[in-house]
């Protein structure tokens, strides 16, 4: 779910890409370029790979990956593309990783800009090496640093995204939400905004998914309570790193002299919380809270995705009528403060 941000070849014209990196300039560019090259020439139409001899349960998975591609731009009304037509091996490694920075004293995220996506609070890398060197830059300029792997990510129109094969090792309903969130950000992007962007694509995946699982199963059918069960997970972290991140600013903000220090105590009181109601959570672990040492990155990271509870209410407030939504995700996305342009009561 992150975008990625070199994506500039159009109609997968090498010439034209070339052209654009004289323009454009910097050598990250050209390397994150060269790497989508790659994907383009490398990938293979998917009724092939169909066709030859993958094992049958990544096949069924492709073929679910198809259906809910669809169903997103049947029911939902996601824009109609050609995305995951090709399929891509990563042979076993993460197609992409992912720097992201924050500010220890507040939660002040570093930022990159880039034609077309503008503003953006993260950075992507093709190669592991090339995002370790620039952790490691940005530690020693004094920010927390978060260093990841991406499941998948979006090109936002300007090629056919593939079906990647780290892609298949999710179970269904996350599959499901994976797929519909890199969808949306193809429907709707505002540059400049990660958080509004991330939010609405995790909202979508999660509602569309809800709604694929009950129309195609059934509501009493196992995947579909396997969903329920997940995305209640997800909300019930999403609000517990909410509370996390408003306790944090409000100390920030207070100023005080001993601002890091409070804040490992206030870390520590929230995984002491988290280890309090951990085992009533029906399927996800969320293991990494508990694993990891916490950092403002981490957790402004988690918030990027997780301010969901606002399109559900925008949802809620159109009677769950996804053309009427989109109309007012729109609207707000063309305003100067998305967030607040949605209208909510």
């Amino acid at each position: 779910m992150r975008r990625f941000l070199p994506a500039l070849l159009v109609g997968g014209k090498v010439s034209l890409l070339v052209v654009l990196f004289w323009l454009l300039g910097g050598c990250y560019i050209l390397r994150q370029g060269w790497g989508q090259v790659d994907i383009l020439l490398t990938r293979k139409p998917v009724r092939d790979y169909l066709a030859g001899d993958a094992p049958p349960a990544d096949k069924e998975k492709v073929r679910f990956i198809l259906e809910v591609k669809e169903f997103g731009e049947r029911e939902l009304g996601l824009k109609a593309t050609d995305n995951y037509s090709t399929f891509y091996d990563t042979e076993g490694k993460p197609v992409s990783w992912v720097v992201t920075a924050c500010r220890k004293d507040r939660f002040e995220p570093y930022t990159w800009w880039f034609p077309v996506v503008g503003t953006v609070p993260y950075k992507g890398f093709f190669d592991r090496e090339d995002a370790v060197a620039q952790a490691k830059e940005l530690e020693a300029e004094g920010y927390d640093v978060s260093l990841g792997t991406v499941g998948a990510y979006s090109t936002l129109g300007w090629f056919s995204d593939p079906i990647l094969s780290t892609m298949l090792d999710d179970p269904g309903e996350a599959l499901a939400n994976l797929v519909l969130h890199e969808l949306t950000h193809g429907h709707v992007y505002v540059s400049g905004r990660g958080d509004f962007n991330e939010s609405l694509a995790s909202f979508v995946g999660r509602q569309g998914s809800l709604e694929w699982f009950r129309k195609k199963y059934g509501e009493n059918s196992p995947p579909y309570l396997r969903a329920i069960r997940r995305y209640a997970d997800e909300e019930r972290f999403d609000v517990f790193m909410h509370d996390l991140y408003t306790e944090l600013d409000a100390w920030y903000r207070s100023s005080p002299p001993d601002v890091l220090e409070g804040r490992e105590v206030i870390f520590r009181r929230a995984k002491d919380s988290f280890r309090s109601w951990r085992d009533e959570l029906n399927g996800i672990r969320f293991d990494w809270f508990l694993s990891i040492p916490l950092d403002n990155s981490t957790i402004l990271g988690r918030r990027r995705y997780g301010r969901t509870e606002l399109f559900q209410k925008l949802f809620n407030s159109v009677g769950g009528k996804w053309p009427i939504f989109w109309e007012r995700v729109g609207a707000a996305a063309k305003a100067p403060k998305p967030f607040r342009a949605l209208n909510l009561p």
